[in-house]
């Protein structure tokens, strides 16, 4: 006796969209607040704590201040603005959150690329928490600047 050939299941089609989706529109404004808000926050943090005299004894933080503003530029900046374009359908405005407090973890991985040994790649975590917290508070300060735009529905009565 034979086996019958199995009977491949008949792609369900998705419907088609009624037109343009809802998106959220961040003015420059806007994101200057998402993004350079804390990024100056966390170096003016950086900078205080070069100040403190009990932390000399492990030498200079200058170093640590310039791995934290090249990170906030060469990572922060780009994929902050890809966050954006990524969810730009998407209305709800916490997963924007969740999405800065992803590009703020990764700030720690810049000291991996700074060029440094011994103890400092243990400072991953120590700039990659607080960036993180930072940005997804200064994105979720931004909320009332950001607009949810929509489309108009067109009428086919002319």
């Amino acid at each position: 006796m034979t086996t019958p050939i199995p009977v491949k299941p008949s792609r369900r089609k998705r419907p088609a969209a009624a037109g343009p989706r809802p998106r959220l529109k961040m003015s420059l404004y806007g994101f200057l607040v998402a993004w350079l808000a804390p990024n100056l926050l966390m170096a003016a943090i950086v900078l205080v704590l070069n100040f403190i005299p009990a932390l000399q004894a492990y030498g200079s933080l200058t170093p640590l201040l310039t791995t934290v503003g090249l990170a906030g530029l060469v990572i922060g900046l780009p994929l902050c603005l890809l966050v954006n374009w990524l969810f730009r359908h998407k209305t709800n405005q916490w997963i924007h959150v969740i999405g800065y407090a992803l590009v703020g973890m990764l700030y720690g991985l810049a000291v991996l690329f700074s060029g440094v040994g011994g103890l400092l790649p243990m400072l991953i975590p120590i700039i990659g928490f607080p960036a993180a917290i930072l940005m997804a508070l200064g994105r979720a300060v931004a909320q009332p600047l950001v607009k949810v735009v929509r489309p108009e529905a067109t009428s086919a009565a002319v």
